[in-house]
């Protein structure tokens, strides 16, 4: 039951924040609707997500990965502009096996947001295939990724 109430929670502030996000200026009757119309829209993704029988997991290692990424978008950014500048002779295609307890799915997404990164492709649920601008990995593919780096 628990569980359930923090679904719901989550998924009703995410669909609340988007739906502020997406209007100019907010009155109190518009974040009145927003609530309501997002409650409503995370009971259904509930419903939905059971339905399909997906289950979250692998989310041991999520806040770590989390924790790192605005340092790997920052490191990211910088090697996108010096790429724009310069050829990227060093640009790869490499895959990344995954720890225990990173789910592919979570993983990818956050690795993807460096803007120097791309996932290309998840092969297996503990690989995710990765083209990158740099050689090394970054702070986010380094706190999923099984001890030794990606390979």
């Amino acid at each position: 039951m628990r569980a359930a109430t923090v679904e719901i929670v989550v998924w009703c502030g995410v669909l609340t924040v988007l739906t502020v996000v997406s209007i100019s200026s907010v009155s109190p009757v518009e974040l009145t609707v927003a609530g309501l119309a997002s409650l409503a829209g995370a009971f259904a993704a509930r419903r939905m997500r059971l339905a399909a029988g997906v289950h979250v997991t692998g989310v041991r290692r999520a806040a770590r990965a989390a924790l790192s990424l605005p340092y790997g978008l920052a490191r990211g950014l910088a090697v996108l502009v010096s790429s724009v500048a310069a050829r990227p002779a060093e640009a790869t295609v490499r895959r990344v096996r995954l720890r225990p307890g990173a789910d592919a799915a979570w993983a990818g997404t956050l690795i993807a947001a460096s803007p120097d990164t791309c996932v290309i492709g998840i092969p297996r649920d503990d690989v995710v295939l990765v083209h990158a601008l740099r050689p090394d990995t970054g702070p986010v593919e380094a706190a999923v990724a099984r001890t030794g780096g990606s390979r």
